[in-house]
């Protein structure tokens, strides 16, 4: 079991880590970076996530035995999280907080644990050792943290704990609650984190921002399924 969860933390590894050497190369840039190359590398990572969503999507929509059950949950649950406003709440909590060491940490800390991508990533590192989401996501924390550390120095390492601890937390009940989580379950919410991956790489590269953050209720709708189906047998 202690194996296995070490190597599920592999893209937590990753990411606390790649956070800790774009604090010091951010440093050592200082304010060089221009904006426009911080426009470019966003931008391409946008592409990546809209890639790599679509491929997990087409990987796992063959394998569902609902078909419908993923337009339900976008639909139902964008549409709860469209009411709840996360997007703004999640805005609003940022709104701000660009200048200072500080305030750079706390924008970071929010944009990196309130997302798809690290929650979906990190079921699917723990139930089938899958990296990419965290991948991903490591690699937006990368250039977050190297553009806030280029103009507040490299104190935006202490983000690197905080994100550890959040994936390992996540990863580790997703671990022991493997059992309960079936492939049916797996698939589904593999379907919804594609979609949402790919939505947040259309925002990145400016092409529409579907307001992703407004989408993660969805990701209830197939536990709130697989419960009654287990519960009453259906």
């Amino acid at each position: 079991m202690i194996g296995s969860l070490l190597s599920s933390l592999t893209g937590t590894f990753v990411d606390a880590g790649g956070v800790i050497v774009a604090s010091i190369l951010g440093g050592l840039i200082g304010k060089r970076l221009s904006e426009k190359y911080k426009n470019v590398l966003i931008g391409i990572l946008g592409f990546v996530a809209f890639s790599v969503g679509i491929e997990s999507f087409s990987e796992y929509m063959p394998k569902s035995h609902y078909a419908v059950l993923f337009i339900v949950a976008m639909v139902a649950g964008t549409a709860l999280g469209t009411w709840m406003d996360l997007e703004g709440k999640i805005d609003g909590l940022t709104a701000g907080k660009s200048a200072g060491l500080g305030k750079s940490i706390v924008t970071e800390i929010i944009l990196s644990t309130l997302g798809a991508l690290p929650i979906v990533g990190c079921i699917m590192a723990a139930t089938e050792h899958n990296f990419t989401f965290l991948f991903i996501n490591a690699s937006l924390d990368f250039v977050m943290v190297l553009t806030l550390a280029a103009a507040d120095g490299m104190g935006m390492m202490a983000c690197a704990p905080v994100i550890f601890i959040y994936q390992f937390v996540i990863i580790l009940i997703a671990t022991f609650a493997r059992g309960i989580l079936t492939q049916p379950f797996i698939t589904e919410i593999a379907i919804l984190g594609g979609l949402m991956v790919a939505s947040s790489g259309l925002s990145l590269m400016g092409l529409k921002d579907l307001k992703t953050s407004n989408m993660i209720p969805a990701l209830l709708v197939p536990i709130i399924f697989f419960a009654c189906k287990g519960i009453f047998g259906l």
